[in-house]
């Protein structure tokens, strides 16, 4: 069978389990059997898979019949323009999280960050890919006083932390990433003196944590509730018991280092504004909030600073 015959077939099985893009969805698993960039698939629709391929072809397709993310089946997603490692044990990067290392970027070019040491924070760091993808835009962009930034990714799965040290390494910033298991902030609290947490120091908190409520993740697609992690999805009742732990940690770390700065950048859902707001007020009587809109125009990431 050629290129665009099984093509045609698949993506009418693909529209018959409401798949949303089964034309891409149908390229790129074609190219992932042939090893072919998905251009290739385009421009050759005469191509003949031999019988190996169209069998190995038509498994994976019936993977992506059952709403296994295509991420997953690949084992690779592209996020920030690097490529990252995924499996089951990590969460799938998404394009709306880019924004939380747009907007670390704008505070950490900032002369208050030059002129002090940063720590910078990746809480839940998963496939590694936020922090990753910070390390290399500071390697890439020579930000003034590089040396001063700490970078740190922590994540309580062992098995996500394997996976997000693969990625250091594979985008070559391994060297600048230091990768801690633990609950959050643990890791940090209990090792102060080890992180040089002082009065002169900064800290830049990046947290993409679980932030669906439990109606929103009964109500999610298969492709999600099926495969993705639930324990880096589900957050509680209303979505928030990762953050408020959060806040409680920084509350207590700021207790024991003094009065250093602290600016936190979350990724929430959109519904979420007025309830983390009070959450925040409540641990921060005096922080500044403000939030930032992703491309769909949807409320998406908190900031604030203390």
């Amino acid at each position: 069978m050629n290129i665009n015959q099984l093509l045609i077939e698949s993506i009418e099985k693909l529209k018959k389990k409401k798949n949303i893009t089964p034309q891409l969805d149908a390229e790129l698993l074609l190219g992932f059997i042939l090893k072919k960039p998905r251009e290739y698939i385009l421009i050759h629709p005469e191509y003949q898979l031999t019988k190996p391929q169209e069998i190995r072809y038509k498994k994976i397709l019936e993977r992506r019949l059952n709403h296994e993310p295509i991420a997953y089946i690949l084992g690779q997603k592209e996020f920030y323009g690097l490529n990252f490692k995924v499996t089951k044990d990590t969460l799938i990067p998404r394009p709306e999280t880019e924004s939380l290392v747009e907007l670390a970027l704008c505070s950490m070019k900032h002369e208050t960050y030059n002129k002090k040491n940063t720590t910078i924070i990746d809480i839940g760091t998963g496939s590694g890919n936020i922090i990753i993808s910070l390390a290399k835009k500071i390697e890439s962009e020579n930000l003034l006083h590089a040396s001063c930034f700490m970078l740190y990714g922590i994540d309580i799965s062992q098995k996500a932390l394997t996976i997000a040290k693969h990625n250091a390494k594979k985008n070559n910033v391994a060297d600048r990433i230091k990768f801690l298991k633990g609950n959050l902030l643990e890791p940090i609290i209990k090792n102060v003196n080890c992180y040089m947490l002082h009065a002169s120091c900064s800290m830049i908190i990046i947290a993409n944590l679980p932030y669906l409520s439990k109606k929103i993740y009964s109500e999610t697609m298969p492709d999600v509730k099926k495969f993705e992690p639930r324990s880096a999805l589900l957050s509680g009742i209303d979505g928030l018991d990762h953050y408020e732990k959060l806040f409680q940690q920084i509350t207590l770390l700021k207790k024991n280092c003094f009065m250093f700065q602290v600016s936190c950048f979350m990724e929430i859902s959109p519904e979420q504004k007025q309830k983390i707001t009070k959450l925040i007020k409540k641990y921060f009587p005096k922080a500044n909030i403000e939030f930032q809109k992703d491309l769909a125009q949807k409320w998406r990431v908190a900031i604030f600073e203390i």
